[in-house]
Parts: C-alpha cells; structure tokens; sequence
C-alpha cells in the first residue's frame, strides 16, 4: 500500500474538539494522489494534458475516533480499475495508537477538464495501475471491506440530475 502521513490541522475539529468527518477525506486526498503519480498522472501530467480526476463515489466506515493532535496515516491500496475509473481502499489510523480508525472506498472518473467529459486513461497509466494493482494484490487481504462499492454499474444514467451536479472535483486534482 502507499502510505501518507499527514499532520492534523487543528481547522478539522469540530465544536465538540472531535476530528471532523471531513477531515477524513482531507486526509485520504493525498494518498489518492499518492497512487494517481504512481501511475504517471501526477500534476505535470494535469497541466500539460488538461485532465483530472473526480471523485463519483466514496464510501467512508467510521470506526473510532482519533483524539490526538499529531498526525493522520492513510494506507491506500489500488482495488480496481477501468479505461476511466479507479476503485482506492484506504485505511485511515491514528499513528500514534496504531487503531485503524476509518476505512474509505473512493471511486474516481478520469476527465478532461477542457472538454468536461470523462477520459480513458493513458497505456502508460493503464500499464502502470496494473502494476500497481499486483502489487496491491499480494496484501493481506483487509479486515473491513464493503464489496457494495465497485466499479460495476449499479445504477441506471439518470437525466433527473443537473449536469452540474453529476460529478464533484476531487479537491487537488
């Protein structure tokens, strides 16, 4: 897995000093990316192609808090992936207790942001996410996975929902 570690910003707590759910996608972003560069789509990438990523889907499992104030460790883990997609399970802990305290599945849509339409991705970073994916494979398998979320339409294309409202950036991307 790829693992990031970042520092808790004391702006994710929340009125009763509890970590906020949002904090938890703030901290799992960057190890999202952490596999996107792996596969060759890091941000020179972006510009120069004009593509990104948006998150259509992501699944978080609240499992114990983290109290304290250091740090977030995110351990991030290719799944699954299409021509367009990919499927990222993460594991978010408190580093200093070493408990698993979330766990996250994030699917993403490859974009052309100048166009607005979702993209393949590149040979490169298809060859790439398949390396990355046997790899990933060769881990113990998690302790908690929701199988609900995959890469496999579940739902029918819908015209009822606004077009500006049909995917969200990832944040970075």
């Amino acid at each position: 897995s790829i693992v990031v570690v970042s520092k808790i910003d004391p702006a994710w707590r929340d009125y009763n000093g509890h970590l906020n759910y949002a904090a938890y996608a703030m901290a799992a972003d960057p190890a999202v990316d952490a596999i996107y560069a792996a596969a060759g789509l890091d941000l020179t990438y972006r510009k120069r192609f004009d593509r990104s990523d948006y998150v259509v889907e992501s699944r978080f499992i609240y499992l114990k808090e983290i109290r304290s104030d250091g740090s977030i460790e995110v351990r991030a883990r290719l799944v699954g992936f299409d021509r367009k997609r990919t499927h990222i399970y993460c594991e978010i802990r408190d580093p200093g207790k070493n408990w698993l305290s979330a766990v996250a599945h994030i699917v993403s849509l490859h974009v052309d942001t100048a166009l607005a339409r979702s993209a393949e991705f590149e040979n490169f970073a298809l060859e790439r996410f398949a390396a990355i994916k046997a790899g990933h494979d060769q881990l113990p398998p998690p302790d908690i996975f929701d199988d609900t979320v995959t890469l496999a339409r579940r739902f029918p294309r819908s015209k009822s929902i606004p077009e500006s409202q049909s995917s969200s950036p990832r944040g970075n991307g």
